[in-house]
């Protein structure tokens, strides 16, 4: 295939317009965000990244205090034998003033509880 140089001067050019918009869409897409603002209602707040994880992280815990049997049931490696048991428990003994205390509950073991401690608060 011949091309005039006028040709290879408007492939070239397009191919390096190619490449420019190929790198300027992929820096935008893997730019990092450093904080995320957060708006409820009147309520404005910024918050990092790490905090936006965190409170998300707190926000799906569950109150082991509070929790019905179903909702104890969605921490993972608790079934309903287990979430009876955390029941009975707490209404024998009252509430539960740390989570390590799951492991006075029969069938939470140190290995158990290393499992399912981060899904589980004390309020």
């Amino acid at each position: 295939m011949n091309l005039s140089k006028e040709e290879k001067l408007v492939l070239v050019t397009l191919a390096i317009l190619l490449i420019a918009g190929s790198v300027i869409l992929y820096s935008r897409h893997s730019r990092s965000f450093r904080s995320v603002r957060v708006v409820k209602g009147d309520f404005r707040e910024e918050l990092t990244l790490e905090e936006v994880e965190s409170r998300l992280e707190e926000e799906r815990r569950i109150n082991i205090n509070t929790a019905t049997v179903k909702e104890l049931t969605t921490i993972p490696g608790i079934g309903e034998t287990l979430s009876a048991r955390i029941m009975e428990y707490r209404s024998e003994y009252g509430d539960f003033t740390r989570e390590d205390e799951l492991l006075k509950v029969e069938g939470i073991g140190p290995k158990k509880f290393e499992k399912i401690r981060k899904y589980v608060k004390v309020d």
